[in-house]
């Protein structure tokens, strides 16, 4: 397999996690959303002492460090997909399209080779190299 090929289809695959990895954190993003909103509702309703309290307290904090955290991520990632990968993906499908023809017909010339004499009258070694003759 030719280089050029193996790091397009590299290139491609990077840009496929790039698009999974949005796809996590903005998924991530929801689900700590969502275990806030919870969260906060156990606090607007139930009744709870200290100790539950600063449990629920802490464990709110520790919710929105986290959902902070994957908002960052988040956002360089939609920058990264915005700016770079938006942009050269299909520059990148066509070049890799086009390495992958020209090394298959390559790849066929190598195995089909055909070779036609520009000086000699045959290819055949017998008529070459005749057999009666000493070859030093």
């Amino acid at each position: 397999m030719c280089r050029a090929k193996r790091y397009t289809e590299q290139l491609l695959e990077i840009y496929d996690k790039i698009n999974q990895d949005l796809e996590y954190f903005k998924y991530k993003l929801h689900y700590l959303q969502w275990l806030q909103e919870d969260l906060l509702h156990i606090i607007e309703n139930k009744k709870f002492n200290v100790v539950q309290g600063y449990k629920l307290s802490k464990k709110l904090q520790e919710t929105r460090n986290e959902r902070r955290d994957y908002k960052i991520e988040l956002e360089t990632m939609i920058n990264l997909k915005k700016t770079f990968v938006d942009k050269n993906i299909n520059y990148l499908k066509n070049t890799y399209d086009s390495i992958k023809r020209q090394d298959e017909e390559l790849l066929s010339l190598r195995d089909n080779r055909v070779y036609k004499p520009r000086v000699l009258e045959s290819m055949e070694l017998r008529v070459i190299v005749p057999l009666n003759r000493r070859v030093i």
